[in-house]
């Protein structure tokens, strides 16, 4: 399975309004979870199978 998905934080904590923080942590999060993925300028894909 191939998920593909973007993330655009509504609000930001930083006084200048950047939302690098947040897109960062999901990036983290996607990476320490062991499954490949790659990130891009516009998605984070990640793949895995689907066992049954």
């Amino acid at each position: 399975m191939l998920i593909a998905f973007s993330v655009a934080p509504t609000t930001a904590e930083s006084a200048d309004g950047s939302v690098s923080a947040a897109v960062a942590a999901a990036v983290r999060i996607v990476r320490e979870s062991g499954l490949p993925n790659r990130t891009s300028s516009m998605f984070t894909e990640l793949e895995g199978a689907i066992r049954s």
